[in-house]
């Protein structure tokens, strides 16, 4: 399975201590250059300018053979879809309505912070409810109390559907 990541999945991940939920969801992630230089930006919280620094060994770092879509996207977003598109990825990581709906238009799947979390959180490698509430109160996540609502409705209908089974 080829997973790429932008920066708004890493960045969350890494500040809600969810991150090593990627490679248990997923084995090996792919992101770009651009993307690592994005978390090492001053503005982003120091936890995740160190992880920057020293990814992990299943964070592979692959730059696109050609940067497509900086016409729409910044450089993170463009590369990471970039890359994607050129190896064919199985799945997107990315939180952005533009890179999202760019993603699908051109046939690749994705997936924003909350579904990885909800995953993360269906499959037991993390609390969900505590990283949920981590993300919507101590990070810049944009988000609206009908997604959250939503989103928990989702993950506590998926829980009580497996212990049905």
């Amino acid at each position: 399975m080829i997973i790429v990541s932008d920066t708004g999945p890493l960045r969350y991940l890494i500040e809600v201590a969810a991150i090593e939920a990627l490679p248990q969801l997923y084995g090996n992630v792919l992101t770009t250059p651009q993307v690592l230089a994005e978390l090492r930006l001053g503005h982003f919280p120091e936890k995740v300018q160190r992880w920057a620094a020293q990814p992990p060994v299943w964070l592979e770092i692959a730059q696109p053979r050609t940067l497509a879509f900086l016409d729409r996207l910044d450089d993170g977003e463009a590369s990471a879809l970039s890359l994607a598109r050129e190896r064919t990825a199985d799945l997107v990581l990315i939180d952005e309505r533009a890179g999202t709906e760019l993603a699908r238009s051109i046939g690749l799947h994705s997936l924003g912070t909350l579904a990885v979390l909800q995953e993360a959180g269906y499959e037991g490698y993390i609390d969900f409810p505590a990283a949920l509430r981590t993300l919507t109160t101590q990070t810049q996540f944009r988000h609206t109390a009908a997604l959250i609502a939503r989103v928990t409705a989702d993950y506590q209908r998926r829980l009580q559907e497996r212990e049905q089974r």
